[in-house]
C-alpha cells in the first residue's frame, strides 16, 4: 500500500482543484449588477429635443426611477436601460405649449412604455391530427403608447345663438408604431386626462376623462362651448402620460349691437345698429382691406342701407333699422366667413299712443278757452282732438308735418303727449274754421 501512495496524492490534489475552480466559476464576481432571473434589461432609444435634466421617468405608481434607468444624453435622443417587465412613463419637467391649428391628430409629448413579455406563447396543437408541433410564437414586442388630441372644428367657430365659440376635442391613446403594436395589449389602469382652463370660460364644468384602452374605439371627447377672455386661450392638459398646454385658435366674429333689444313696432320707430368686427376675446379688430358686410333681416323691418362697407383701418359701421309690424326681428351681418346676429323684439307702442291721445284730448278741450271760439260741445272737441292727435303723432313719427320734431322725441311718451296736445289744439281750430266756411255756403 505505501508503495502506491505516491500515485494517489496527485489525483486527490487535481480533483480538489477542479472542484474549487467550478465553485468559483459559479459565484458571480463582486460588483456585477446582474438583473435577477426573469428581469432582463432592454436598451431603448427615442427622440428627445430637451435637456436630459428635464427628463422624468416614473413607474405607474408615480415613483421616480430616473436613477435606475441612467439615461445618457445623445444628440437629439435619449437612451434608457430599463427592466422590460415593468411599464414606465416618460415625461418632461418643462410643460410644452402647442397650438391646435388643424384638424389633424397631434401626438402629445411623453408616453407610456409597455415592455415585451419575457415568455413566448406556446402554440397548442390537438393530438391525433397528424400535425407536427409548431414552434412557440415570438414574445409580444415592446411598444410606446402616446396620448393624442384632435380638435374639430379648428379654429373654433362662433355660434351667435349661444354667444360662445364651439369646438370638440378628442383624446385617445395610440401606439407610436402600429406595426409593432399587439391589439391584445391592455393598460393596467385607466389613463385619466384632466383639462383646466386658462384665459377662457365655459358654460359647464369640465369633467375628467378616463381612457380605458388604446385605439379609436376607446377615445373620449370633450365638447367646448367657450368664450375667450384673453388673446391666448389655453387648455392645460394633465394626465399620466403627458403634461402639455394646448392653445386654442378661434375665428374673429361680427358683433351686431342694436341700441336696444326692443323697439316700437308698426313702423313707428327707427333704431341705429352698429356692426363691429372683433377678435375672439372681444377687442376691436381693424380690417386690412375694404370689406363688404351683407345685411339681412328676418322679420318685418327694413335696413338702411342694405349693405355696409368697412374701409381699411376701420372696425365698425352703422345702419338704421325701420320697424314694421310687431313680429320679432333677427338681424344678420355676414362678411366672408364671419357672421353675427342680434334679435330685436317689436312691441305695441301703448305708452306713446296713449300719451298722444291724452294730449290730443287735452289740446282739443283747451280750445274752448280761446277768445272767440265757437260754442261747440266739449265731448265733440275731445273727440276731434283725439282724432287729430293720432294723425299728427303718426305723421310726426314718420317725419311728416309742420311740428318738425325729431322722430326720437316723438316716439317717447313725453314727445307723443306734446305732439298730441299741439295737434289737438291746432287741429280743432282748423276743423272749426272749415266748419264756419262750410256753414254759409250751406245756408
Amino acid at each position: 500500500m505505501p508503495r502506491h501512495a505516491h500515485r494517489v496524492w496527485p489525483l486527490l490534489i487535481m480533483a480538489t482543484g477542479l472542484a474549487v475552480a467550478g465553485a468559483w466559476a459559479q459565484e458571480p464576481p463582486h460588483g456585477d449588477q446582474a438583473t435577477p432571473p426573469g428581469q432582463p434589461v432592454e436598451r431603448i432609444s427615442f427622440d428627445w429635443a430637451q435637456s436630459v435634466d428635464s427628463l422624468r421617468v416614473l413607474d405607474l405608481e408615480g415613483r421616480e426611477i430616473d436613477a435606475e434607468v441612467e439615461p445618457p444624453e445623445e444628440p437629439g435622443r435619449i437612451s434608457l436601460s430599463v427592466p422590460t417587465q415593468r411599464p414606465f412613463v416618460v415625461k418632461s419637467e418643462e410643460v410644452e405649449t402647442r397650438r391646435l391649428t388643424s384638424e389633424e391628430r397631434q401626438v402629445l409629448p411623453g408616453g407610456l412604455f409597455l415592455p415585451s413579455t419575457g415568455e413566448a406563447a406556446e402554440v397548442v396543437v390537438p393530438p391525433g391530427l397528424g400535425i407536427t408541433p409548431l414552434p412557440p410564437l415570438p414574445p409580444r414586442p415592446s411598444t410606446w403608447l402616446r396620448l393624442t388630441a384632435v380638435a374639430s372644428p379648428i379654429p373654433a367657430t362662433w355660434n351667435p345663438l349661444s354667444g360662445t365659440y364651439h369646438t370638440e376635442l378628442i383624446f385617445g391613446i395610440h401606439p407610436s408604431d402600429e406595426d409593432r403594436f399587439a391589439p391584445g395589449q391592455h393598460l393596467e389602469q385607466p389613463i385619466e386626462v384632466r383639462v383646466r382652463l386658462r384665459g377662457l370660460t365655459t358654460r359647464e364644468a369640465l369633467s375628467p376623462l378616463l381612457i380605458e384602452a388604446p385605439g379609436l374605439a376607446n377615445e373620449r371627447s370633450l365638447v367646448l362651448d367657450f368664450l375667450p377672455s384673453t388673446a391666448s386661450p389655453t387648455l392645460e392638459v394633465r394626465s399620466t402620460l403627458s403634461d402639455v398646454n394646448l392653445a386654442l385658435e378661434a375665428l374673429p366674429r361680427l358683433e351686431v349691437r342694436p341700441e336696444s333689444t326692443s323697439m316700437v313696432g308698426l313702423g313707428l320707430a327707427r333704431m341705429v345698429i352698429n356692426v363691429e368686427q372683433v377678435a375672439p376675446h372681444g377687442e376691436p379688430l381693424r380690417v386690412t382691406g375694404p370689406t363688404r358686410i351683407a345685411l339681412t333681416v328676418d322679420g318685418p323691418a327694413t335696413p338702411d342701407p342694405s349693405e355696409l362697407r368697412l374701409e381699411p383701418d376701420q372696425s365698425m359701421a352703422s345702419f338704421d333699422l325701420r320697424s314694421s309690424g310687431l313680429a320679432p326681428l333677427t338681424v344678420t351681418a355676414v362678411a366672408g366667413s364671419l357672421r353675427g346676429e342680434a334679435t330685436i323684439q317689436q312691441r305695441v307702442p301703448w305708452g306713446p299712443v296713449i300719451a298722444a291721445l291724452f294730449g290730443g284730448a287735452l289740446g282739443g278741450f283747451g280750445r274752448r278757452f280761446v277768445k272767440g271760439a265757437r260754442k261747440t260741445s266739449t265731448p265733440l272737441r275731445l273727440l276731434e282732438g283725439v282724432i287729430v292727435a293720432l294723425i299728427a303723432y303718426v305723421a310726426g313719427v314718420l317725419g311728416v308735418g309742420y311740428l318738425a320734431l325729431p322722430m326720437a322725441v316723438v316716439a317717447t311718451e313725453a314727445g307723443a303727449f306734446l305732439t298730441g296736445a299741439l295737434g289737438g289744439f291746432i287741429g280743432v281750430n282748423v276743423l272749426e274754421r272749415l266748419q264756419e266756411k262750410a256753414s254759409p255756403q250751406a245756408g
